[in-house]
């Protein structure tokens, strides 16, 4: 009979080590089970932080190369427009400098005929000169003379003041070139009509010139009045080659 009561006890131990046991074992496995929830819970915001910022790098990465493709077509496109530029640039500055060196020859070849034409038409003029000078006798060159000087008067007469204003004849002489000496009535006369001209009084200085072959040139500082034979030749010349 002792028996019976120590397996009744035996059992109810047993049956309270099982509860016992099973107890811890279920408050183990439930707190294990729910740490393993919070890590899967923590686990899976973390790969969704990560895939966040993976597709937020991948996005930054894209408007990268899209902004560095921009940025390369732009320059591409600057560095042509450049190359454009410079080509153009550098073609009118060659048919610039095309045109400067065509304008220099067409200057001097224009320069080069003016200057043979001037010496040409001075050789005329100086050849003509002498011929008058060979065909004419001393008392004709002196009535050719006399007519050159009337005229040279009546041109000064009709010369505006104006263009003798600012000669001081106090400090200017007047030098007359002739080719013959002045008559007494002449020099008198273009004395009065340059004092009358240019206010003051006109003193002549005559300076013989017999390459003038007949006419007169005077001069008052910077002015001069040319009445040479050559003059007259030159004159014609324009004349003829004009037209006129």
């Amino acid at each position: 009979m002792i028996i019976i009561p120590f397996i009744i006890i035996n059992l109810v131990t047993f049956l309270a080590l099982v509860f016992v046991f099973r107890k811890i074992m279920f408050s183990s496995s439930y707190a294990e089970t729910k740490r393993l929830q919070e890590l899967n819970m923590e686990n899976t915001k973390k790969a969704r932080e990560l895939e966040e910022k993976i597709e937020d790098a991948e996005k930054q990465y894209k408007e990268k190369i899209t902004k560095a493709q921009d940025e390369a077509k732009k320059l591409k496109e600057r560095a042509q427009e450049e190359a454009e530029g410079i080509r153009e640039e550098t073609l009118r500055k060659a048919k610039e400098e095309r045109e400067r060196l065509i304008g220099q020859v067409l200057n001097a070849k224009e320069k080069l005929r003016e200057e043979i034409e001037a010496e040409s038409a001075e050789r005329t003029v100086e050849f003509a000169r002498r011929i008058i000078a060979e065909i004419l006798s001393s008392d004709n060159q002196r009535r050719v003379y006399d007519g050159f000087m009337d005229e040279v008067f009546a041109g000064i007469e009709q010369t505006d003041k104006a263009v003798f204003q600012g000669l001081d004849l106090k400090s200017l002489s007047v030098q007359v070139k002739t080719s013959h000496p002045l008559s007494p009535v002449q020099k008198e006369r273009l004395e009065k009509i340059l004092s009358e001209k240019a206010g003051g009084r006109a003193c002549v200085e005559e300076i013989a010139d017999k390459k003038l072959i007949t006419g007169v040139v005077i001069q008052i500082g910077s002015l001069v009045i040319d009445g040479s034979l050559a003059a007259k030749f030159r004159k014609a010349k324009e004349a003829i080659r004009h037209g006129s």
